[in-house]
């Protein structure tokens, strides 16, 4: 009997390791095959949308500059912009929607010749994003000495026109849609859009109800702001010039 027990569970093994070999090894190649294809890690995105509005001849040189010296330049002597890659860091209790867009959002701004650059980062941030619900907005402001926070807010931090560092506090328990319009308005007064636009298409307008994406002018006036040849600390008159003599068809190439 003993015998037989011996030679039973001997079969067993035989016949079930073999099988057990085979799904580790499955399971090893599924892996290897989703971190490939960045199934796993990937956020999801929309290739078909772009955050950006690709400009064309219905706007000027002259609008955009108009544009740049309302919302930036008369609020600071000179040019101030990001020189450095931007590093976000979310926290709070972002939806898995908020995640998307943030995403994409930089995505499409990485597509401005000039800019340098932006990505989330986990650790080694220059730009804090929080996510909070209304009843601790209160709380946050006060950490941060910030003004109100109405749906939300953006405080950069620059030195000698370079800017450095931001945070962005946005209300995360409003409608999705119009949350996702104040993350792009947010984000569009960090890179260096500091005012209030009176223009009414622009994503820096009071937001009195969803936008789902920049105007054709904010689009514009940021691939003007982050030209390479407009340098940190150059005066309005000096980025006139540059672009007094210039076709836009060319710029746009």
């Amino acid at each position: 009997m003993k015998v037989c027990h011996i030679i039973q569970k001997n079969l067993f093994i035989h016949k079930i390791l073999p099988l057990l070999g085979i799904f580790v090894v499955a399971i090893i190649f599924m892996v290897v095959i989703c971190l490939q294809t960045s199934i796993v890690f990937s956020p999801s995105t929309d290739d078909s949308f772009c955050f950006l509005n690709e400009s064309d001849n219905s706007i000027s040189f002259v609008e955009c500059l108009n544009f740049i010296y309302e919302v930036q330049l008369s609020k600071v002597p000179t040019v101030e912009k990001w020189a450095t890659p931007i590093k976000i860091r979310y926290e709070g209790n972002p939806t898995k929607k908020d995640v998307d867009i943030l995403n994409q959002i930089v995505r499409d701004f990485n597509k401005i010749n000039g800019f340098p650059g932006m990505r989330i980062v986990d650790k080694d941030e220059n730009v804090l994003l929080i996510y909070a619900p209304g009843e601790i907005l209160p709380e946050i402001q006060n950490k941060y000495d910030m003004d109100k926070i109405d749906k939300g807010i953006c405080r950069r931090f620059s030195d000698q026109g370079e800017i450095k560092q931001a945070i962005i506090v946005i209300e995360s328990d409003i409608d999705q849609d119009y949350k996702n319009s104040v993350v792009l308005h947010e984000i569009f007064h960090m890179v260096g859009f500091y005012g209030h636009s009176y223009d009414n298409t622009s994503i820096i307008n009071r937001i009195e109800e969803p936008v789902s994406k920049l105007s054709v002018l904010d689009t514009l006036s940021f691939r003007m702001l982050y030209n390479p040849e407009i340098l940190i600390g150059m005066e309005y008159h000096e980025i006139d010039a540059y672009y007094r003599d210039r076709e836009l068809d060319e710029f746009l190439k």
